[in-house]
């Protein structure tokens, strides 16, 4: 790397971040972009609005293909099954309210489904049900008359169906409830709409926990971690080797190979982790090092928990708009023209309706990227100062978090938006090659096909993965220089080129220590939301979730978000004092040939005088 691009420049170094009235405006462009296309997303959803009725994503729809509820049926806003029976379920017709009759009680319920697709001129009316003669509906030329419907005790389901009560019943007309995906995934969300709410407050909680913790006591819990991985591998073999020998024991042709061999990749695991363990020990400790130094500047600058504090609610509030968009688009559509169909799920999209969903999800990923970097420079401009200020120079009038804010908003927005934007198109593509993996059984030859994607989808995760390493680098060389993306980037890779051997020992067990918490957090609040909707639906939000993966997707998108932002605190602290730490020895090595970083925290300073570690660089 080459630190001396100008004749002072080695000198402003030296201060810490070059003063802003040297600094100038970078990526201009991009900025004007964005804005661009986020009142484009704006102006779709208003030219949207006057065609769309959100009524109509989740009504349902009687065989002539009329919204219940709506227009002329806007009486009669509940769908209702005459025939309960699983093949003629599309048989529908829409009533005022949902009957409720006494009816006797039977253990099991016999039916005789017909065998042709035309409804025979006598049936036997199912055990558990009534001839109706009071049922008031609204006739299709299905259901001419509503005498034709058989009348059950039913209750209303989502104030827009009638399901019946009795559990045989309900299991007959439950696969008629599942909507289109998109469409039952809008319902299970707007469901669940106050437990996600909930949950969305105590992962945040939880995270905010998790963070302090982090701070606090490190070292702990890097070994925890540690610990907890070898007495999983540990449990997860020794639970594989029971069942190895349970099916070792039995005598029909199960094939016991299998368990063993879990079992034996469990155990090496956690032999793997232990050995590594014991010959990376030192470079742990530099790991741990660095988080006591990224600990330290929290402890010093508490005011910088506001950073994803706001990218939350900016996340939480743009989440918001954009769903709300998506709702908008999905009522534009026309119902579908097939009559056996079931009553949900019957709206069809035009090419110009198609392309507004993937450009409003592409948004959507770009403004994630972007909310996270906007996250991560402001916190690496802090750290920027800080770091500077540790040392025998530096601007100690300086506050690092307002002097951040204003080089983030005022002069290197662009360059943000520019690599937020790599980061989004990235993430389209990927997301498309797993759909086509998903998807490949269409396709003459299969596993040809899915291997080929699935190599596609893995090579563009590790370029977004490095994508990501190396803009945090470049958020650090603009907080430092005010270099434009490009020129900052090239200074990033000639300082990673420079010194790999430090950027493998720390980055990677960092990286680790992250990640295992992202998942963790998400993971638990997921599995806690799962298990809640599943189980204790009244208790929570008094409705029926008919698929409860849609709402826990959801959740789990969103708590990931939240947990990246709130760990990217600790995890952009690491990587921008490693960073530091590297142009620190450049600059050092330029003024008096010594390799002694002159500016380098107390706590890092105080490893970096092991012998050990000076050998092993």
């Amino acid at each position: 790397m080459q630190i001396q691009d100008g004749n002072n420049l080695l000198l402003n170094l030296s201060n810490g971040p070059i003063d802003n009235s040297r600094r100038s405006c970078t990526n201009v462009f991009c900025t004007v972009l964005y804005s661009a296309i986020l009142l484009s997303i704006l102006g779709i959803g208003l030219y949207m609005n006057q065609s769309g009725n959100l009524l109509l994503i989740d009504r349902g729809y009687d065989p002539d293909h009329r919204p219940c509820g709506i227009d002329t049926l806007r009486d009669y806003p509940f769908i209702y099954f005459t025939t309960l029976n699983s093949d003629f379920l599309w048989k529908t017709v829409c009533v005022q309210e949902c009957p409720s009759v006494t009816v006797p009680k039977h253990k099991h319920l016999q039916y005789n489904p017909p065998t042709t697709t035309t409804v025979p001129t006598t049936t036997t009316t199912p055990i558990g049900t009534t001839p109706n003669s009071q049922l008031k509906c609204a006739v299709n030329s299905i259901v001419t008359s509503c005498s034709q419907a058989t009348l059950y005790n039913s209750i209303k389901f989502d104030q827009r169906v009638c399901i019946p009560t009795d559990p045989e019943q309900f299991k007959i007309v439950q696969e008629a409830l599942k909507m289109g995906f998109l469409h039952q995934m809008i319902s299970d969300i707007s469901g669940a709409k106050y437990t996600l709410f909930i949950f969305i407050v105590l992962g945040i909680c939880f995270t905010l926990s998790f963070t302090y913790l982090l701070k606090w006591c490190s070292k702990t819990v890097i070994w925890f971690i540690i610990f907890i991985i070898v007495v999983l591998s540990i449990f997860f073999g020794y639970y594989s080797y029971l069942q190895y020998k349970a099916a070792s024991s039995m005598t029909i042709g199960l094939s016991p190979t299998g368990y063993l061999f879990q079992a034996v990749i469990w155990w090496c695991f956690g032999l793997g982790t232990i050995i590594l363990t014991i010959c990376f020990y030192k470079r742990i400790n530099l790991a741990i090092a660095i988080i006591k130094s990224a600990s330290d500047f929290v402890t010093k600058n508490v005011s910088i928990v506001i950073v994803p504090v706001f990218s939350t609610i900016a996340t939480l509030i743009l989440t918001v708009i954009f769903i709300y968009i998506a709702l908008i688009i999905c009522s534009t559509g026309t119902p579908g023209d097939k009559q056996q169909q079931w009553p949900f799920g019957q709206l069809k999209y035009t090419l110009l309706e198609y392309f507004s969903g993937f450009y409003l999800l592409f948004a959507t990923f770009w403004t994630y990227a972007l909310i996270i970097g906007v996250n991560s420079f402001i916190i690496a401009g802090s750290v920027c100062v800080w770091y500077w200020q540790q040392g025998k120079s530096g601007q100690e009038h300086v506050q690092p978090l307002n002097s951040s804010w204003k080089r983030c908003f005022v002069y290197h927005f662009g360059s943000i938006v520019l690599g937020a934007l790599l980061l989004g198109l990235i993430s389209i593509f990927r997301s498309f090659f797993e759909y086509l993996y998903r998807n490949a059984e269409y396709m003459r030859n299969t596993d040809g096909c899915q291997f080929c994607f699935k190599c596609c989808a893995c090579c563009i995760w590790c370029f977004e993965r490095f994508l990501q390493y190396l803009n945090q680098n470049i958020y650090v060389q603009i907080n430092m220089t005010g270099d434009g993306f490009f020129h900052a980037a090239k200074k990033g890779l000639d300082i990673m080129s420079n010194n790999p051997s430090i950027v493998m020992q720390v980055v990677g067990l960092g990286d680790l220590i992250n990640n295992i918490a992202r998942i963790m957090i998400t993971l638990s609040i997921s599995m806690f939301f799962f298990r809640s909707i599943s189980e204790l639906p009244q208790l929570l939000f008094g409705g029926i979730v008919i698929n409860p993966y849609n709402p826990t997707l959801l959740l789990a998108i969103i708590i990931f978000v939240i947990a990246t932002v709130f760990t990217n605190i600790f995890g952009v602290a690491i990587e921008s004092i490693l960073h530091l730490y590297c142009v620190d020895q450049e600059i050092a090595r330029a003024k008096s040939g010594s390799e002694d970083a002159e500016m380098c925290p107390a706590a890092l300073r105080e490893f970096l005088n092991d012998k050990v570690f000076t050998q092993q660089k």
